[in-house]
């Protein structure tokens, strides 16, 4: 398109993982009504659009075909705070990085945020990704939105519109989301030190730690790792910088703004692909003892954090008055050597997950059928009946989305 900045964009995500092993040129429109132009040649085309961040996900479904029309978010970077209301409205393509540090500056933060700080928030919000906290994902801070519809429409929505459960977390289903509004909190910092416990233990160090601790349990040997993150009760607010020392116990801690100790997400050499999974509490013994009881394939060590359900029509966790066990369960990339031992252990425990109500993260890797979806997802039809209208021609409902969500 005319006057469109282009972007040339690697089709692999962050770990080397999904790869595809070319570059693609995609547009990187800076405004909503080049957005609207890109759409409605698509239309015109017959052609499917998808948008891409920084592609943090593993997922094969930010991208599918070779003739996909690719839109960056890289231009949509425009930020600004209402510090009274205690929201942000930002652009997709603002960083979680800049989002946090620039809300810190004007004492305020996110109550819950996925940790790698390169992520979008675009990508964040539209998969519904989280923290360690007892409260919905990102998704459940937007409380206002604009996007481009399928008809090539300017659509602008709140939390009162009908509509609005479906695009909280849409996967770009519904259009482009080009502006967000989230809502925020007083900055707080936050104090994070490691424990060991006993892994039969984990509902007690899990819920009773701390309102930020998660868990790196050890599945095979003892013992597994707390991490206590609680409220630094210094009277040094809005200290820019983490700090590091002994507490009187004589473990060593971390203390800072809360998203430098717990939304400061660092990858790890080699990095990891896997599988993230929602579990309603109830349920989470039952996936333990089943990976205890069948570990082949299964990785000896797993994450675990906590939520609770919100109202979004895709959530991960679906009952609003429910607590969930947010599983993780990563294998080391290794250069891609050999993709399907990740297949492999991915889809075993996807059918774990599958057995005790679980559903997975979105942004992770995902090997489901439409007939599974539909089970899982009761609302999945009101969902795709608000997609049939925002998109009736299927512009952002590509092959691969077709498959997973009928």
């Amino acid at each position: 398109m005319a006057g469109i900045e282009s972007a040339n964009v690697p089709l692999r995500d962050w770990s080397g993982y999904t790869n595809y092993g070319r570059v693609a040129e995609a547009f990187a429109p800076s405004s909503d009504a080049e957005i609207v132009d890109l759409v409605k040649a698509c239309r015109q085309r017959g052609q499917t659009c998808r948008v891409v961040g920084l592609r943090t996900s593993w997922s094969l479904y930010w991208f599918d075909q070779t003739n996909d029309l690719l839109i960056s978010t890289k231009n949509l970077d425009q930020i600004a705070f209402d510090t009274e209301a205690m929201t942000v409205t930002c652009g997709a393509g603002v960083t979680l990085e800049t989002l946090h540090r620039e809300a810190w500056k004007r004492g305020l933060t996110l109550a819950t945020s996925p940790a790698p700080p390169w992520v979008t928030v675009g990508g964040a919000v539209s998969t519904g990704s989280h923290g360690s906290v007892m409260a919905g994902s990102m998704s459940s801070s937007l409380i206002r939105c604009r996007l481009v519809n399928g008809h090539g429409e300017i659509v602008d929505l709140d939390e009162r519109h009908p509509d609005f459960d479906a695009v909280r977390i849409s996967l770009g289903m519904l259009g482009v989301m080009t502006e967000m509004t989230l809502q925020l909190q007083k900055g707080f910092r936050l104090t994070l030190t490691q424990e060991p416990f006993a892994t039969q233990n984990w509902e007690q160090s899990l819920f009773e730690s701390g309102p930020m601790s998660f868990l790196h349990a050890n599945l095979l040997e003892e013992p597994s790792v707390v991490f206590k993150v609680d409220y630094d009760s210094s009277n040094d607010e809005n200290h820019n910088d983490l700090i590091k020392g002994t507490n009187a116990d004589g473990v060593p801690f971390v203390s800072g703004p809360a998203h430098l100790v717990v939304m400061n997400y660092a990858p790890p050499s080699p990095t990891i692909a896997g599988s993230e999974w929602a579990v309603p509490l109830e349920k989470f013994q039952s996936v333990l003892d089943r990976f205890k009881a069948d570990n082949q394939l299964l990785p000896a060590k797993i994450w675990m954090k906590k939520s609770a359900g919100e109202s979004a029509l895709l959530a991960a966790g679906p009952d609003p008055d429910k607590a969930y066990v947010q599983c993780g369960c990563y294998h080391p990339v290794n250069g891609n050597q050999d993709p399907k031992i990740i297949e492999q252990m991915v889809k075993k425990v996807e059918n774990i997950m599958l057995n005790n109500n679980g559903r997975p993260h979105f942004a992770k890797l995902i090997y489901m059928n439409s007939d599974q979806m539909r089970s899982l997802y009761p609302k999945l039809e009101t969902f795709q009946e608000v997609r049939q209208r925002m998109d009736p021609d299927g512009v952002f409902y590509t092959k691969r989305l077709k498959a997973l969500f009928g």
